[in-house]
């Protein structure tokens, strides 16, 4: 069992806009994908209502960047428990989370530019 560091990124990583591909969007079958993840063709067709009813297409685009994990009221990732401040879905997180991990250069350089 992997431990889960959150704790101590939370303000950086998880205050990010996450995007996961579609492998990642269909590996997240334990959550509730509509109160906490959304495809990038439903906020598409929102945005461009003509499209609407072409969502299967837009789906074959958006394959690396397939949808995005909301954001709560507070800003934070939705899958984040505000109680415990660690990840509700760590050992079955998405890569870009895995590879946002603590310790690496890219959320080291984060973490500066936010602080």
């Amino acid at each position: 069992m992997e431990i889960n560091p959150c704790f101590s990124c939370v303000g950086s990583c998880c205050s990010l806009l996450v995007d996961i591909d579609k492998e990642d969007y269909n590996n997240l079958i334990s959550i509730k994908k509509g109160e906490n993840v959304i495809k990038q063709s439903e906020i598409f067709t929102k945005n461009n209502p003509s499209y609407k009813g072409r969502e299967k297409f837009l789906d074959e685009m958006y394959l690396e960047d397939f949808a995005i994990i909301k954001k709560d009221k507070t800003g934070f990732c939705s899958l984040l428990d505000k109680k415990t401040r660690l990840c509700s879905i760590y050992e079955n997180r998405p890569k870009a989370c895995i590879n946002f991990s603590n310790k690496s250069s890219k959320c080291k350089s984060i973490k500066v530019c936010i602080s």
